[in-house]
């Protein structure tokens, strides 16, 4: 005689939790929204022997079976970590006796439990491992079938009588599943049914189940995409090298796990960027909210845009903690004309370009000449007379409508044209300098008292206001201000756009414009006169 006991159940599920802590961490609680669930039970009723016993005797013998059912569970995902259950299930009881080899009675109980209830996973959002355990409880009616089965040798009949009755109750249970797969788990729990809602009764009493239970459907949210928020719409080709550090964007993730995640944007604008960028993965806490930063990486295709294009930055989110989820969201941008400005004054030094070959050779031709001192000065004056010689001049901006950008010309291309307006110009003169090593400035003057603004530029020198007298005499030709190094310098201004008149004409209009416009007039201070310095 075999006996099924509590105590071989209780280890067995011991050894089923050591399992699945030893599982590899791949799932964060129940992913999936729905699950189809297979069992076998032994359920314990209260009139019942929970046994399984074959007496083979030569005499006679018995055969009995108690408390043995198969159940077939759904769930449903309602919110989260709450789903809702239902059951169906036929547990039987089973007494043989056999009288003689012909003769025998036996006694057939059948309990079809139809069963609505509610499961919730409490550890879901703390636990990262393949074991999630939950709790649940329901009711529903329990059909009751009962058959009394008699064949006797001697009259050779077989006589079947039976009954049925329909009891409610509910029940409580708690188990767990042990996740293989996002859709396939190994579940075992336990339940304790109240029939006719007594916790003794006929058919009351503990139940223990083992099974499988195959999951589909939407993944559990790990993370929220918030919201994306455009920094940058309109891509200017010249800033590449300033996007490439830049945010063009922010994505608001939430963590909706109750554990730490981390996070990873993946950037990509096809036909612009020469690969992929990661943010790199991010750790969030716990229910923690943070805004991603989004950069890209521009290749030279972006040099090459003709004409004003739309453009679409394709993002990827990875969030991983065990596993990983991703999601996929885009955003409209636009990408202008490769010479278009917005009109920023501190990015107009995108356009200049003191490593371009052409540039750096032609300067490098100029100076080198053996009647060329090699102060910066010397070197300013020679470059700026030869441009003049080249027959390089200003030009008015042409009427661009108000809706569409301001165009800058590099400097090569000024070259080829034979000029441009005053921020060509400008760009064109800092390039050269800057490609002799001298630095250079921008002045920005949005004078209140006229509708348009205007540009100069400045230069260094190099020497220290005591070294003054090798330059001027006269102390409004030039300008003290200090370096990024906080090392007091003389800086010239240079009005660019009278390249035909030649240095010593742009230097003093440029003189005169500093000392009317951001020191008399106190420009500077007031904020409407602006130096930017091109790094």
């Amino acid at each position: 005689m075999f006996y099924c006991k509590g105590l071989i159940m209780k280890r067995f599920i011991l050894l089923i939790c050591l399992a699945g802590l030893a599982t590899h961490v791949h799932a964060q609680g129940i992913s999936r929204s729905h699950g189809l669930g297979f069992r076998l039970s032994f359920w314990n009723m209260a009139d019942q022997t929970f046994r399984f016993n074959l007496d083979t005797a030569p005499a006679g013998g018995s055969v009995d079976l108690a408390g043995v059912g198969f159940w077939l569970s759904y769930h449903s995902r309602i919110q989260r970590n709450w789903f809702m259950q239902f059951d169906l299930a036929s547990v039987a009881t089973i007494h043989s006796e056999f009288l003689t080899e012909n003769e025998g009675d036996a006694d057939v109980s059948a309990v079809v439990p139809i069963l609505l209830g509610v499961r919730h996973y409490p550890f879901a959002d703390r636990l990262r491992g393949s074991l999630q355990p939950y709790l649940g409880a329901g009711a529903g009616p329990y059909w009751v079938s009962h058959f009394d089965v008699q064949e006797r040798e001697r009259t050779g009949n077989v006589t079947v009588t039976g009954t049925s009755q329909v009891n409610y109750g509910g029940y409580v249970c708690a188990g767990s599943h042990l996740l293989f797969t996002s859709w396939l788990a190994l579940t075992f729990d336990g339940k304790y049914h109240f029939v006719e809602w007594r916790s003794k009764g006929a058919y009351s009493g503990p139940e223990f189940g083992l099974g499988l239970t195959v999951m589909w459907g939407k993944s559990r949210e790990m993370y929220q995409i918030m919201g994306t928020r455009l920094i940058v719409e309109n891509l200017y080709p010249a800033y590449y090298q300033f996007y490439n550090t830049y945010p063009l964007a922010l994505v608001t993730i939430r963590n909706l796990a109750g554990y730490p995640i981390e996070v990873n944007v993946r950037s990509h604008i096809d036909g612009y960027t020469a690969r992929d960028k990661d943010s790199g993965f991010i750790r969030l806490e716990r229910h923690e909210t943070r805004d991603i930063p989004v950069t890209v990486i521009f290749g030279p295709q972006l040099l090459k845009v003709a004409g004003r294009a739309p453009a679409v930055l394709d993002l990827m989110v990875e969030g991983r903690a065990g596993n990983t989820l991703r999601k996929t969201l885009s955003a409209e941008l636009v990408i202008h004309h490769r010479n278009a400005w917005d009109g920023d004054m501190q990015k107009l030094k995108y356009f200049v370009t003191p490593d371009d070959a052409q540039i750096m050779q032609q300067m490098q031709a100029w100076i080198s000449h053996d009647s060329i001192g090699t102060n910066a000065l010397d070197v300013a004056r020679t470059f700026f007379d030869q441009l003049s010689a080249h027959g390089l001049r200003y030009r008015h901006d042409p009427n661009i409508p108000f809706y569409q950008d301001e165009r800058v010309l590099s400097p090569v291309e000024t070259l080829q044209s034979g000029g441009g307006d005053c921020d060509d110009l400008t760009v064109l003169c800092a390039s050269f300098l800057e490609s002799a090593g001298i630095h250079t400035a921008f002045v920005e003057v949005k004078d209140p008292d006229k509708s348009t603004a205007h540009l100069y530029l400045l230069f260094s020198t190099g020497l220290t206001p005591e070294q003054a007298e090798t330059i001027s005499s006269n102390e409004k030709r030039y300008v003290i201000r200090e370096n990024q190094r906080g090392e007091s310098l003389l800086w010239i201004p240079l009005e660019c756009t009278l390249l035909q008149t030649g240095f010593e004409n742009a230097w003093l209009s440029g003189a005169t414009q500093y000392l009317n416009e951001a020191v008399v007039r106190n420009g500077l201070a007031d904020g409407w006169v602006t130096i930017h310095d091109v790094e």
